[in-house]
């Protein structure tokens, strides 16, 4: 069993005893075997009122801008999920929806454990606080704040939430709802491109001084019994030419390799050893296969190297999940909020039962989506 899986696992033991140990404390809202397990409580309120009094001109202003954002990310993940749908169907690509766990198993959109907890608890606290701010800046109360666990049976992700007064936020203007409920993915979206764009021009290039140019290490061999096994190639052996060609860095050894097709047979030489190994085929992008995962070397290791990579992954992986929970909390699907946008869109056009009837149907047809492409994924 992997670390991943073991401190998943104990997460899973850890969630369903503090549940057991609070289930007084807690209110429950059931989906046949899906729960959601929450704690109200006021944390958290009082630094939202801040926030919300000291950049409420601010806010008030970037509205406009919120709600644009709000209503293109939901045009584009609409366009991007059927897009996906048609590529998946025709089995010219695979799911672009799954589920993200921080564990590796078919269908599962993998993310190491540590940077998994700590971006989802970050995203959570941005993506709620940010509803709260708006709020507030709309002179809206917020009742109560708290923590969640959704489970299926067995309790598997923790977050949080806050609770606007749900009866003043629907008598409210259209345009504060909107703003209201854009503000949490919107949020999410900007401090991803926020990141990104740190991970890129910043970080990225500071980390590249770290590694020494001249081989890839292999760090790893895929699962399936790939072609570099077959030859016996082993973890830890660092690879210096393909074919003839020298291999300084990762995109070295992505290039050649791209440049083969499966069936080739190519040499490779590493530092233990000279490997005549024939390619096997991507079972997904069905492209050539070597099978193995590589990396530059650290030129010299410290502690330091090692806490400014560890962060600079973080910021990676805390980067594109903002982005897919910005953009998946977009969708127009019934209490999300993108549904709750989409609905108070409809409602400003067109007549209640109307805007009811045109809501519950999009909204079936992209849970259907959702649920295609996530199955999909596992089969």
């Amino acid at each position: 069993m992997s670390i991943d899986s073991a401190a998943f696992i104990a997460l899973i033991l850890t969630l369903a005893l503090i549940i057991l140990l609070n289930r007084k404390k807690l209110s429950f809202s059931r989906w046949t075997i899906f729960y959601a397990a929450m704690y109200r409580s006021k944390a958290g309120i009082a630094t939202m009122d801040r926030l919300a009094r000291k950049y409420k001109n601010f806010l008030h202003k970037a509205t406009p801008f919120i709600i644009a954002i709000g209503f293109i990310g939901m045009a584009f993940v609409m366009f991007d999920l059927a897009r996906g749908l048609l590529m998946v169907l025709s089995g010219t690509a695979a799911p672009s929806v799954g589920v993200v766990l921080p564990f590796k198993a078919k269908g599962v959109f993998y993310v190491p454990f540590f940077y998994w907890i700590v971006s989802i608890f970050l995203i959570l606290i941005i993506h709620e606080g940010m509803h709260g701010v708006m709020s507030r800046a709309y002179n809206l109360p917020v009742k109560n704040s708290g923590i969640v666990v959704l489970g299926a049976l067995l309790p598997l992700v923790p977050g949080a939430f806050v609770e606007p007064d749900e009866k003043k936020l629907i008598a409210a203007p259209r345009r504060h709802q909107l703003a209201v409920y854009a503000a949490g993915p919107v949020a999410n979206i900007i401090t991803g491109v926020l990141l990104l764009l740190a991970f890129s021009f910043a970080l990225s290039p500071i980390s590249d001084t770290f590694y020494s140019k001249d081989g890839v290490i292999v760090t790893g061999l895929m699962d399936g019994h790939p072609p570099a096994e077959k030859a016996g190639m082993q973890v830890g052996e660092k690879i210096t030419a393909i074919n003839g060609q020298l291999v300084s860095e990762p995109d070295d050894f992505s290039t050649i390799l791209g440049q083969t097709k499966p069936g080739d047979s190519i040499d490779v030489v590493t530092t233990h050893a000279t490997y005549d190994i024939t390619l096997g085929e991507n079972p997904q992008s069905k492209r050539s296969w070597l099978g193995v995962y590589v990396e530059n070397p650290l030129k010299a290791p410290t502690w330091a190297t090692h806490v400014f990579l560890w962060v600079k992954d973080l910021i990676f992986w805390l980067a594109v999940l903002s982005l897919g929970v910005g953009l998946f909390n977009l969708i127009p699907l019934g209490p999300v909020d993108g549904g709750r946008m989409f609905l108070t869109a409809l409602q400003h056009y067109t007549h209640e039962a109307r805007a009811q009837v045109v809501w519950k149907s999009v909204s079936f047809v992209l849970l259907g989506i959702l649920l295609t492409n996530v199955v999909m994924a596992f089969v």
